[in-house]
């Protein structure tokens, strides 16, 4: 059984849904808890989703983004990299998660929602990359 995930993807949406279903047969042929491939999926999936809209490319010929997911016995590793514009997406945005719908600002959400998921979360940025690390415990 494959130990690692490694997909590499144009900055387009319409990579997200392939991107999925690898992570989702990954999680099935490695006995993944189902919650635990959701988790990761979501991640996944909004992350890359975020980077295509939001990822400022400018300064690339050819925008790439790679999702790595590692399983290791006690814990799965998500890991992107992207060439996109710098942005430590753990910065501390603080969304307003308490106002009525109809006064809050648009965004900011996803990102917390996918830290918070996350049981550890570290970015980096090397080499001209963005590297992200959620990591998730399986015990």
């Amino acid at each position: 059984m494959p130990k690692e995930l490694k997909v590499s993807l144009h900055a387009r949406l319409s990579e997200v849904r392939s991107m999925a279903a690898l992570i989702e047969s990954f999680g099935e042929s490695n006995d993944l808890p189902m919650r635990t491939t959701f988790v990761i999926n979501l991640a996944a999936e909004e992350l890359v989703t975020n980077t295509v809209i939001h990822g400022g490319f400018s300064s690339v010929d050819e925008p790439l983004i790679t999702v790595c997911l590692g399983l290791s016995d006690t814990v799965a590793t998500l890991v992107m990299e992207t060439n996109g514009d710098r942005f430590d997406p753990t910065m501390d945005t603080h969304p307003d998660t308490d106002s009525e719908l109809e006064v809050r600002e648009v965004g900011g959400l996803g990102l917390h929602f996918v830290k918070m998921l996350a049981d550890r979360v570290a970015y980096d940025y090397v080499n001209g990359l963005n590297r992200l690390v959620l990591e998730y415990d399986l015990a």
